[in-house]
């Protein structure tokens, strides 16, 4: 009960208010009249009825003298309750007005800060109530205005820093253009001198040759060979690093174990200038790959070139080719200094050992062309014996030669 009446209370309107006032005071009305009417009447009967014992009383005149009584009070109770509706009406008109007032004021609030006048309301209460809202408004309009201001500030501050960005965007798309302009300069002077270095070096292997055919060799034209061959290797893996991205490197069958023979023909002279032989372990039977040229001669050159690098004084570097059902296995092995980060030096421009000539980019180039065809290595390495193990994808018969 207590809950319906307080959603009852709270869910009711002015309106609603002044209506059951108006039903609240004619039911009381009705109610006063009616006990008025009854009580005279039981007065009236009573003194009727002393009347009529001691004399002859005309009943019609009693009968009068009553309905004249009970439209008094009637009449009465009427003007009571037209006084009463009529008062009634006057205040809740004034209360009603007051809150319009409240409500127009709290309408318009959010666009202008009109205040209430307080001469314009009727009540104290709502008097005392429009200066609350008259100073919240104003409080509410000072922290617009200082918000107004603040975004204006900052979307001030905001347009200087886009600017100023912009600006700095500008200057560094300049500078990245002529960064781009010095690299493309830079790829370019290296193509052209990699392209011009080939001629004078065929020349001078050229020449090499046809002076150990025409007066035999000795021990100053071979260290000469052997510096221009490792020239060579440099010369070719440069070649490749400014190529590959450019052209295509399309496979074919090669017979691993021979390629890998002539390879070391190749650098015999270089190894034997460093004091170290080649031993070379043939395969038992055919070792046909499908791989590019190209990129097999720049894994098994940086291979042996770092075999002849770092292997000790003396010794000799094995090779290795061998194959079966799933593949071909190359590998190099020889005494050297133990590989304390076996996976760091297949990074770009890392050497464990600083003092030894080279870039570092050999062993990178290597790994590169490996994960591209799926070519698996291997490092073993101790204090004893440093092991490289390549296992190739054995190509298609059918692509081979018969």
């Amino acid at each position: 009960m207590e809950s319906w009446l307080q959603r009852w209370l709270n869910s009711i309107s002015l309106r609603d208010l002044n209506f059951y006032t108006i039903v609240f005071i004619l039911f009381f009305t009705v109610i006063f009249s009616s006990l008025l009417i009854y009580d005279e009447y039981r007065q009236f009967a009573m003194a009727a009825g002393d009347t009529l014992v001691g004399i002859h009383a005309n009943p019609h005149a009693l009968k009068g003298r009553l309905i004249k009584i009970i439209v008094e009070i009637a009449t009465l109770a009427l003007i009571l309750f037209g006084f009463i509706i009529g008062i009634s009406k006057i205040v809740n008109s004034m209360i009603a007005r007051d809150m319009e007032r409240f409500l127009e004021f709290f309408e318009s609030a959010h666009t202008k800060a009109e205040a209430i006048r307080a001469d314009d309301l009727y009540f104290t209460e709502f008097k005392r109530m429009a200066g609350y809202a008259n100073e919240m408004a104003h409080t509410i309009h000072e922290q617009k205005e200082s918000l107004q201001s603040l975004n204006a500030g900052l979307e001030e501050r905001v347009r200087f820093k886009t600017q100023a960005l912009q600006q700095k965007n500008e200057a560094l798309e300049e500078e990245q253009k002529f960064s781009q302009g010095l690299l493309d300069s830079h790829k370019q002077f290296i193509r052209y001198a990699i392209h011009e270095t080939h001629t004078p070096l065929s020349v001078i292997m050229a020449n090499i040759e046809l002076f150990s055919m025409n007066e035999g060799r000795n021990r100053y034209l071979a260290k000469i060979e052997a510096a221009v061959k490792n020239i060579f290797s440099i010369y070719d893996d440069l070649s490749y690093l400014v190529k590959k991205d450019q052209i295509e490197y399309p496979k074919k069958a090669i017979e691993l174990g021979e390629y890998v023979k002539k390879r070391l023909e190749f650098f015999d002279e270089v190894a034997h200038f460093s004091n170290l032989t080649f031993n070379f372990s043939e395969p038992e039977f055919p070792s046909w790959v499908q791989f590019n040229e190209t990129k097999l001669q720049r894994v098994i050159d940086n291979n042996l070139t770092n075999a002849i690098k770092y292997t000790k004084n003396g010794e000799e570097i094995r090779v290795g080719v061998g194959c079966d059902t799933l593949g071909c296995l190359f590998w190099v092995e020889s005494k050297s200094q133990k590989i304390h980060d076996p996976q760091k030096i297949f990074e770009a421009y890392y050497r464990e050992r600083k003092k030894t000539d080279g870039f570092g980019l050999g062993l990178s180039l290597v790994k590169s062309i490996c994960d591209e065809d799926g070519v698996e290595i291997k490092i073993a390495s101790d204090s004893e014996l440093t092991r490289f193990e390549y296992t190739f994808k054995k190509g298609n018969l059918e692509n081979s030669p018969s």
